[in-house]
């Protein structure tokens, strides 16, 4: 049976903003002349709170989107001595380029100097623009453009042939990169462009460009809030739930549950003798064969090399079966150390003495469980005698479940 999820209700809600203004569009279409005031400036408050709050998060790829977005549609809602269909082709040539940039680069903050960098290009990029707009002759303004019949008017010219061909291309890279990376920043940025090209396609019509630009701009409002949701309640070195997630659950699941602490074996030395670059490596890969294997229970980062997973009102009889498949998983689990000597290109034959080293990694897992007949114990008791479970499976031989 399908389920909804917050993972997928935040995947949709991009484009779900986007079909609710084209519904609202396709519904009344105005003129100049009616638009009223309160309509013209709603785009401009979305944009004024996805700059504010941009910075405050010094989210520099959300920051310049707006910026662009803001300066273009400013200046195609008010015509000016620039050739307007110039200007128009020319940002819609250089918009899914921008995007497609900001979505692929590291995130560095607006005032550091990889941020202050991209600024400076997308300002460029704009001012070339802008000047072959005030041209008598502007080059933008020859691109071939895409003609079509809209509302049962005559036709109307939308934007050039190249740029419908840049929109699909940049569609397709953050789609590429979100089912790689699963970023919802990737879907934002995705609604996002769809959303400039419907603004730059049907700029002739002043009830889209509000609408459409006001959808872009709370697209990135509601990305930023979940982007700073998530650095709050997600562990960023292995993608898993933080430890202040973990004590929000516990306000909510009652009690009966069963807790276990999972916590890697000798991980310190791994640490010493190969440094912590590998450390990380045995951290992210327990922690995937956690999500992987945890049926019915929710997994955290509890600090350091443990792990824990909660299972809302399970017994510990119940959870045994998926405890012993994670151990056995990890412990099966090749991890292979790449020596720095090792030759980038596989060389033919087999692989000289010393170029990599395979190393077996195991857990410990200690279970504690909470019943209706221990409601005056906290959950920090049961933490703490999950703890003890784990340093009696350590004394055992460690690579075992102690309950």
């Amino acid at each position: 049976m399908f389920k909804l999820n917050s993972k997928k209700i935040i995947i949709a809600v991009p484009f779900i903003i986007l079909l609710i203004a084209w519904i609202l569009a396709m519904g009344s279409y105005v003129s100049d002349s009616e638009l009223n005031v309160i309509f013209i400036t709603i785009p401009y408050i979305f944009a004024f709170f996805a700059m504010v709050l941009s910075v405050w998060f010094q989210h520099s790829r959300v920051f310049y989107a707006v910026c662009v977005l803001l300066f273009s549609i400013a200046v195609l809602s008010s015509p000016g001595r620039l050739n307007q269909i110039a200007f128009r082709n020319g940002i819609s040539v250089f918009i899914p380029i921008i995007f497609t940039i900001l979505a692929t680069v590291e995130e560095r903050g607006i005032t550091s100097r990889h941020g202050l960098v991209k600024g400076f290009i997308f300002i460029f990029m704009i001012l070339f623009i802008v000047i072959d707009s005030g041209n008598v002759n502007p080059w933008f303004a020859r691109l071939k453009p895409v003609e079509f019949i809209y509302r049962n008017t005559e036709k109307v010219q939308g934007i050039p042939v190249i740029s419908v061909f840049l929109f699909f291309l940049c569609l397709c890279v953050l789609l590429t990169r979100f089912l790689i990376l699963s970023s919802n920043m990737d879907i934002a940025f995705t609604g996002a462009s769809l959303g400039c090209f419907i603004i730059l396609h049907f700029i002739r019509f002043p009830d889209i460009l509000s609408l459409f630009s006001s959808a872009v701009f709370l697209i990135f409002i509601i990305a930023l809030f979940e982007a700073s949701y998530s650095l709050a309640y997600h562990d960023a070195l292995t993608g898993l739930l933080s430890r202040r997630a973990m004590e929000q659950e516990f306000l909510r699941i009652g009690n009966r549950y069963t807790l276990a602490i999972v916590d890697v074996d000798y991980f310190k030395k791994v640490n010493d003798r190969f440094g912590h670059r590998v450390g990380d490596e045995v951290l992210r890969m327990v922690a995937s064969c956690l999500q992987k294997y945890a049926k019915g229970g929710k997994v955290f980062r509890y600090g350091g090399e443990e792990f824990v997973i909660i299972f809302p009102k399970r017994t510990v009889e119940q959870t045994l079966p998926v405890l012993e498949r994670i151990r056995n998983a990890v412990q099966k689990r090749p991890f292979i150390i790449r020596s720095p000597d090792r030759p980038k290109k596989k060389p033919r034959g087999k692989l000289p003495p010393g170029s990599s080293e395979k190393i077996r990694i195991t857990i410990s897992i200690g279970v504690a469980e909470k019943t209706e007949k221990m409601r005056n114990r906290t959950d920090a008791e049961i933490i703490e005698l999950a703890d003890k479970a784990v340093y009696q499976a350590k004394a055992n031989g460690r690579n075992c479940i102690v309950y």
